[in-house]
């Protein structure tokens, strides 16, 4: 799900809506100020009570039509409140959008496989390198690319223990998408090799470099 933000977008609502509602209605004019949500995004909204400023609920946004969101309730461990005309909405940072976009702890995961034969790819190998080291009892190897792979990501294949040569990895695409050439899969054949493989969603094709 994509974030979306807007500057120092601030409304109030227009009428009162109770803990269970999902829609809810800013001041006339007001929901220009806001993102406007398509499939796949949303925004982080927070309501504030008017009369203490005490009593906040995180939600998103998922759509927004004139001066009407859709909600989700409760968000970041927040509970789902009563909210009257006048209580403040607004467009704030919160702790679960920075985690969101905290990468440091989430690139870069590496993993090694050690036996030979057919082997997962997985979508957390992202951005990440998967190592062979088939040194007991080496033999030819496969595996296939994730298919959750998101646009953009980014997948290692690194020979550790240097017998590509000897002992080929075959790297299959996944269902409905393809290599360079419209090619069906990949040979790994070069002691070494450090082969990357990037997915490209909007051609549904995955470019290939080592």
């Amino acid at each position: 799900m994509s974030l979306l933000f807007s500057n120092n977008a601030s409304s109030s609502l227009a009428g009162p809506i109770n803990n269970v509602a999902t829609t809810c209605n800013l001041q006339a004019g007001a929901g220009a100020l806001f993102p406007n949500p398509g499939a796949g995004q949303t925004f982080t909204g927070t309501f504030t009570d008017a009369a203490t400023g005490l009593l906040n609920e995180i939600v998103s946004v998922t759509a927004r039509s004139t001066d009407t969101l859709t909600i989700v309730r409760a968000q970041e461990g927040t509970v789902a409140l009563s909210w009257l005309a006048g209580d403040l909405f607004n467009n704030l940072w919160t702790a679960g959008q920075a985690a969101a976009m905290r990468q440091t702890a989430l690139l870069q995961p590496a993993r090694l496989i050690t036996a030979s034969g057919a082997f997962t790819m997985l979508t957390s190998d992202a951005w990440g390198g998967v190592g062979l080291n088939r040194i007991a009892a080496p033999a030819v190897s496969s595996t296939t690319l994730p298919t959750g792979a998101t646009n953009g990501d980014l997948y290692a294949i690194e020979d550790i223990a240097g017998n590509f040569n000897a002992y080929p990895v075959t790297v299959t695409y996944p269902g409905g998408t393809t290599g360079p050439g419209g090619a069906a899969s990949q040979v790994l054949n070069v002691n070494r090799q450090c082969a990357y493989f990037r997915y490209y969603s909007g051609s549904t094709v995955w470019s290939f470099k080592a």
